[in-house]
């Protein structure tokens, strides 16, 4: 498949893209447990004729489950549908050398887009015994990513050649730490973070209550949407998922749709996207259940 991925050297398509003021898609891909990829390609190759999209999230140790590493999806992703990655990075369960190694190894293969977040805690998932290894931040991470662009090893040893990632940082729009939240972010953007992706929301008013606290965004943001598919799927992830916050009006709605739960999701979906469309730069799909025609369903009119 012909790929539109720049060489080494060059910024990639999707930073290139927010430079410009493109707004820009990007969709999440739930690693497999196993190491075939096929059924999710042919569904996400059923998506890219559908709509455009210009990255592919592949997600790092999901939920804490033992899956597909991020670094290999990332590749696949962009090797068979010719689409960019971006490759996210949790700092929780890797210490500086095993992740500088793989950004390395990454950046070899030409997968250049990374998210540095912390990651979700291993108790929660498939190997409860493992020990977070962390011992880099996330702002430690972003700067040290944003030495390796500028030819210099963690360590302080010069590089071969410069390398050339475009690093996004995380914003979590939901938590009630707002000013800790606050100087986390501007942590990450003094250390080289070039754009943001937020964690779910599924309303305007904690995007436009951290845009107002801020006096505007100080990077692009890419804004996470999960479209919900049933009061069902809404209340699970309010009442079960950390970080989720669903408010009791969408709920609501939901749980008045019925049989027609989907539709309504995609509905709100929409909303979100045009309610903020002027503070944000773009959207991260995130589609439950490895659904991602609903992608197609949210973006039809965006």
């Amino acid at each position: 498949m012909p790929s539109s991925i720049p060489p080494a050297g060059q910024p990639t398509a999707l930073l290139q893209k927010l430079h410009d003021g493109e707004f820009v898609t990007t969709v999440e891909v739930h690693p497999p447990r196993g190491y075939s990829l096929d059924r999710t390609l042919a569904s996400l190759k059923g998506l890219l004729e559908k709509v455009r999209i210009d990255a592919f999230n592949a997600t790092d140790v999901p939920l804490a489950q033992a899956r597909m590493s991020a670094v290999a999806l990332s590749v696949l992703l962009q090797r068979h549908t010719g689409v960019e990655a971006i490759l996210h990075v949790g700092t929780r369960n890797r210490n500086v050398l095993a992740i500088h190694t793989d950004l390395i190894g990454a950046h070899a293969l030409n997968v250049r887009n990374t998210f540095v977040f912390w990651g979700d805690n291993p108790t929660i998932g498939d190997y409860p015994q493992a020990s977070s290894l962390s011992d880099v931040t996330s702002s430690q991470l972003i700067n040290a990513l944003s030495r390796l662009n500028a030819g210099e090893e963690v360590a302080g040893h010069t590089l071969p050649e410069p390398t050339s990632f475009a690093i996004a940082c995380a914003l979590s729009p939901n938590t009630p730490h707002i000013d800790e939240e606050i100087t986390s972010l501007q942590r990450k953007v003094e250390a080289g973070a070039q754009y943001i992706l937020t964690q779910t929301v599924f309303d305007p008013a904690p995007v436009r209550r951290f845009h107002d606290l801020l006096g505007g965004f100080p990077l692009p943001v890419v804004l996470g949407v999960l479209p919900l598919q049933s009061a069902r799927h809404a209340e699970f992830l309010h009442n079960n998922v950390p970080g989720m916050v669903i408010p009791e009006s969408i709920r609501q709605r939901l749980h008045a749709a019925g049989d027609n739960g989907r539709a309504e999701g995609a509905a709100i979906a929409r909303e979100l996207i045009e309610e903020t469309r002027g503070m944000i730069a773009g959207v991260y799909m995130i589609p439950s259940f490895g659904r991602y025609d609903i992608v197609a369903d949210v973006l039809a009119d965006n």
